[in-house]
């Protein structure tokens, strides 16, 4: 059985929320943590107290030459991630389709779906190659079940559960 030691965790999203308390409770678990947030200064309170365990990347999933990048430069220590944890998302505006505004529909798909095919494209590749790795992907209720101005949202996540089942 292997321990939390032994694994490289890249997580998305991981300056609040489920990102934040996912690298943490790894890093807790002695796990070396891709902590990855666009906005590098919201990883600071993530990182707290982990700071030897967790490296803290500023990185936009949306770009995915910015993706595939980050991964191909990781430092040695890093670079063979053994679970990947697709977090990082995104919701904008809660108007109805015929209302809504584009850029936020752009925002939706851009990072909860482009992010999610980045981020497993280049890290699965290596996975394979070493013959180990977990990649877990985090959709939510709303890939299920409406609600009043999901309607791209879900979508988003709808696709992700596919995405995993496939």
């Amino acid at each position: 059985m292997t321990k939390a030691s032994d694994h490289i965790v890249l997580v998305t999203g991981a300056g609040a929320g489920i990102g934040a308390a996912t690298a943490r409770r790894f890093a807790s678990e002695g796990a070396r943590v891709i902590a990855v947030d666009y906005q590098k200064d919201r990883l600071v309170e993530t990182a707290n107290g982990f700071e030897n365990l967790m490296l803290c990347l500023a990185l936009d999933l949306r770009n995915s030459d910015a993706v595939f990048s980050a991964v191909a430069d990781l430092p040695d220590e890093f670079k063979d991630i053994t679970i990947l944890v697709n977090n990082a998302g995104v919701g904008p505006g809660l108007e109805p389709a015929h209302k809504a505004q584009l850029a936020d529909w752009e925002a939706i798909v851009d990072t909860n779906i482009k992010g999610v095919l980045y981020c497993t494209r280049a890290v699965l590749p290596g996975m394979v190659e070493r013959e180990r790795g977990h990649i877990v992907n985090i959709s939510s209720t709303a890939a299920t079940n409406n609600y009043k101005g999901g309607n791209v949202y879900g979508g988003s996540k709808a696709f992700v559960h596919q995405f995993s089942l496939n």
